[in-house]
């Protein structure tokens, strides 16, 4: 078993200071690898840019290092925002992107951005450990939801998320309109490859 190192602070939403990060965060998870090098989880950083594109590029969407640069500096700078970078022998091997979101229908509640552990590295435990640090921030920021979407096609994904305590709400459709070119060439890439 491998002890899991964490480096980052927690971000206060509103006037609640974040908890301790002994009792916030992932500080005490173990898990099993199959190499002798133990798991970091630290918070993104621009540099992590071709990294998070490559990952999400196996959920099949694709994005430009370039672009993902750009969209995480400005994710990086909010407080509402959190994006952690999962690591095993200094190569980023998953992430996790969540976000506050409010709606006036329902109380505030942590929305899961994105989530993905490298093909080569699921089924050890990792999915698990960047879902508890976004739990954790949940709670620290006085959230007592998490909340996700995942495609209907991503069964596997959908029996990992049950197996963890999350329940399948309803089912929906999504929809996107473009107002202008660009956004012709944004909705094709709003669809997932996704591999059966």
């Amino acid at each position: 078993m491998l002890r899991i190192s964490v480096r980052h602070s927690l971000t206060s939403i509103g006037s609640r200071p974040p908890l301790p990060i002994a009792a916030a965060a992932v500080n005490q998870h173990t898990i099993s690898m199959g190499s002798p090098a133990g798991l970091s989880i630290r918070g993104a950083e621009t540099r992590d840019a071709e990294a998070v594109s490559r990952l999400l590029a196996q959920l099949g969407y694709d994005a430009t290092p370039a672009d993902i640069a750009s969209r995480l500096a400005r994710i990086l700078m909010r407080s509402d925002h959190r994006f952690v970078i999962a690591e095993a022998e200094g190569v980023v091997i998953g992430w996790i992107h969540a976000s506050v979101s409010e709606h006036i229908d329902a109380a505030a509640c942590v929305l899961l951005e994105g989530l993905v552990v490298d093909r080569e590295h699921r089924g050890r435990g990792i999915g698990r450990v960047l879902l508890d640090d976004a739990e954790a921030w949940a709670r620290s920021i006085g959230c007592s939801l998490v909340r996700l979407r995942s495609t209907d096609a991503r069964t596997e994904a959908h029996k990992f998320y049950q197996h963890l305590g999350y329940t399948k709400v309803k089912t929906q459709h999504a929809f996107a309109k473009a107002i202008d070119p660009e956004g012709e060439r944004l909705i094709a890439r709003l669809v997932p490859r996704v591999e059966h």
